[in-house]
């Protein structure tokens, strides 16, 4: 039997491209979905007085169990969604809204 695919760990010191995260933080759940694996991360807050992060990352391996701390470098990329007009309630004016999302793919 194969050994599934790991992501990049970070190493000390290792320099991040243009384009590219390293994330810490610990998995809260992971799920397939056509044959891609997306695990949710939760991050450390940054302070007592605010909220943690929450992303997910996409690879094609495993990146570690559930509960577990893991430290992951992503490359950062996105896409738009189909436009959309609404009314601008300060200006009264029609606005188009376009809507981007952004995606996170584990470097491995």
């Amino acid at each position: 039997m194969a050994e599934p695919a790991v992501a990049t760990p970070l190493q000390p010191r290792q320099t991040l491209q243009p384009m590219q995260v390293a994330i810490k933080g610990r998995i809260e759940a992971s799920r397939m979905f056509n044959g891609n694996r997306y695990t949710r991360i939760t991050t450390p807050a940054a302070d007592q007085y605010s909220r943690p992060q929450t992303v997910e990352i996409r690879s094609k391996g495993k990146l570690g169990e559930k509960g577990e701390e893991a430290t992951v470098m992503a490359t950062l990329g996105g896409f738009t969604r189909r436009p959309y007009q609404t009314k601008d309630n300060d200006s009264g004016e029609i606005v188009t809204i376009t809507p981007v999302d952004l995606t996170l793919d584990a470097i491995e």
